[in-house]
């Protein structure tokens, strides 16, 4: 009976690569690869270590949200309101999947553990307000829901602060400004270094 011939590893094709570049540069891309996949290591564990706790603080949330709709509003529940419940819990798991993958990036880039203050960014604050908002909705007034044009006002306010300051190696106004006033600078600076060259010559 003839033997079943074992499937290629999946780095096989890699491995041959390497295997023709020079030796210098087989030690540099096999650093290079065993770096990302140590950072790839520890974004994933950032990753579930921030899901495992922020999953049941939005699951229990959104429960509750339900259980409070069922219970006040059932009666006096309009399709806008339908809506908007949808939207909330929709808008609820956004910023939960936001919060999650800022937490991986921010164990990516600062090196730092998942649990630090500053992780979760922008979406744990909108996350925060989803939440006020269900709960203002239900127990208050419907006027909560007003609060949410705050999420792209916010939007769009960063978005023109990152145009304003010019994207990632672009220039902005302000240092192109800069740069020209140097140049400028620079130029008279020539002139006047030529200048005082030529005084010296024709006193010599």
């Amino acid at each position: 009976m003839a033997r079943s011939t074992p499937p290629p590893h999946r780095n096989a094709p890699i491995k041959a690569l390497l295997l023709m570049l020079p030796y210098p540069q087989q030690l540099l891309c096999i650093l290079s690869i065993n770096m990302a996949n140590a950072a790839a290591k520890k974004a994933a564990a950032a990753r579930q270590s921030a899901s495992s706790t922020y999953l049941p603080i939005v699951a229990a949330l959104n429960l509750l949200y339900v259980i409070l709709i069922a219970t006040y509003k059932r009666a006096s529940l309009t399709t806008f309101q339908c809506i908007m419940v949808v939207t909330l819990v929709g808008l609820s798991y956004l910023s939960y999947r936001g919060v999650v993958d800022n937490h991986a990036n921010q164990d990516f880039k600062n090196n730092k553990k998942s649990d630090d203050a500053l992780a979760g960014g922008a979406f744990l604050d909108m996350l925060g307000l989803v939440s006020v908002v269900q709960f203002g909705s239900v127990l208050f007034s419907d006027k909560f829901y007003w609060l949410l044009l705050l999420i792209p006002t916010v939007g769009g306010w960063k978005l023109y602060n990152t145009v304003k300051g010019g994207l990632p190696g672009m220039p902005n106004a302000t240092s192109a400004a800069a740069s020209s006033d140097n140049e400028q600078v620079s130029e008279k600076d020539n002139e006047k270094r030529q200048k005082r060259a030529e005084r010296r010559r024709r006193k010599w």
